[in-house]
């Protein structure tokens, strides 16, 4: 099937994950940032505090996903991608009417859960399991809505605050949301039985001819495999550092001395890269499996970080949003084929569901392990260092992974 063809004949899904991963942007850090001035000057908060809220409210949901996302496995999709979406309905509802500090808490915590965690979640957990041959260009395509909103829902979001405030923007978003979201979600599931269907016909094809625990591990047999450790480090790394970067990217701008507005100019260039990435990798995976790309899905960022600390010049932000946004959308490409090719699809969503978990973890740590450096006086230089060391260790054991012994 040419690329053409397949999105022809399966536009359907593919949109489905699109617009889960468009939604998501509620919950994610490159929006709600938007609002952290207005946040923390309504609830007296201060830097410190404000990040002490969202640290604890991402790492609480991403222990609610470890026991939440495992029921993809069991409930119907449509039903489970339903309730996601009044829940991320609900949670931007609520968001519009919070009172305080401990409400605001409250917000991010299902906000990030949702959004961040169990939208992202579905989307790539049913591409993994529903495509095989092209497991790794459907995972790439709905990636679009990543792209998408990484560079339209912070405009949004700016816009809103200076027509409504920040109460008014999250009521109207919360009331398109309401309108919009589940009615689309359950259209473009439309069909859904009849594909489930065959991927049941499959897998029993699959085990009847190669016995049957193939494609059947679960999360304890995977957390018993070598490979699993030799692997977590490489995929848990781009949230780590790129979350970090992102979220103090003041403090870099400051230190170069170049401009915020024309900075944040170069989102759409990271946006674009993102997409484009994601799209060329997904094809070469179906080709040659994702575990042979990701000891290299970092080496974008390190580029990056060495522009950073080569070059003064404005123009050379563009270059280093541009290098990030390859590195981010390898790391989507490659992390959401990985675990299906290595792990099979039976238990994907409890697999996956950890995995995902131990990534939002990871993202809610960077800020405050990046702030402790800074406020150890360490530099930019020896900070992109230290990040470069980490890419080069992580990509190295995923190395090893090739020739560690298989369960």
């Amino acid at each position: 099937m040419t690329y053409f063809n397949f999105i022809i004949r399966n536009w359907r899904f593919l949109t489905f994950g699109v617009v889960l991963n468009l939604f998501s942007s509620a919950g994610q850090t490159y929006f709600i940032s938007v609002f952290g001035g207005e946040f923390r000057r309504d609830f007296s908060l201060s830097d410190g505090e404000f990040g002490f809220i969202y640290m604890v409210a991402t790492v609480t949901s991403a222990v609610s996903l470890i026991w939440l996302g495992r029921f993809i496995d069991r409930i119907d999709l449509r039903v489970y991608a339903a309730l996601v979406c009044f829940g991320i309905t609900a949670a931007v509802l609520f968001t519009s009417i919070i009172e305080t500090a401990f409400m605001l808490g409250i917000a991010f915590y299902v906000l990030r859960l949702i959004g961040q965690g169990l939208m992202n979640h579905i989307a790539i957990t049913s591409m993994g399991r529903y495509f095989t041959d092209r497991r790794g260009t459907a995972i790439s395509i709905i990636s679009l809505g990543n792209t998408i909103g990484i560079a339209v829902f912070p405009v949004i979001g700016v816009g809103l605050i200076a027509w409504l405030g920040w109460s008014g923007s999250w009521a109207l978003l919360g009331g398109i949301y309401a309108i919009v979201l589940v009615p689309l979600v359950l259209w473009l599931l439309k069909g859904h039985k009849t594909r489930h269907e065959n991927y049941l016909i499959r897998q029993r094809e699959l085990s009847s001819r190669r016995g049957p625990s193939f494609g059947d591990h679960t999360v304890r047999s995977m957390l018993h495999d070598l490979r699993f450790y030799l692997i977590l480090p490489a995929t848990l790394a781009p949230s780590f550092l790129l979350t970090g970067i992102i979220f103090h990217q003041v403090r870099i701008v400051e230190a170069k001395e170049w401009s915020m507005p024309i900075f944040a100019s170069g989102y759409t260039g990271l946006a674009i890269a993102t997409f484009l990435t994601s799209l060329v990798l997904g094809h070469l995976i179906d080709r040659w499996r994702a575990i042979n790309f990701l000891p290299f899905i970092l080496a974008p960022l390190a580029l990056a970080l060495v522009v950073l600390n080569t070059f003064q010049a404005e123009i050379f932000s563009f270059v280093f949003l541009i290098f990030m946004g390859c590195s981010w959308g390898a790391a989507f490409a490659v992390s959401g084929a990985i675990w299906p090719e290595l792990y099979g699809t039976t238990h994907l969503g409890a697999i996956k569901s950890v995995t995902k978990a131990l990534n939002v973890f990871s993202s809610a740590l960077s800020p405050w392990v990046f702030g402790l450096l800074f406020d150890a006086k360490f530099g930019i230089l020896e900070i992109s260092y230290l990040s470069i060391g980490i890419i080069f260790a992580t990509g190295l054991l995923a190395k090893f992974s090739h020739y560690s012994p298989r369960h």
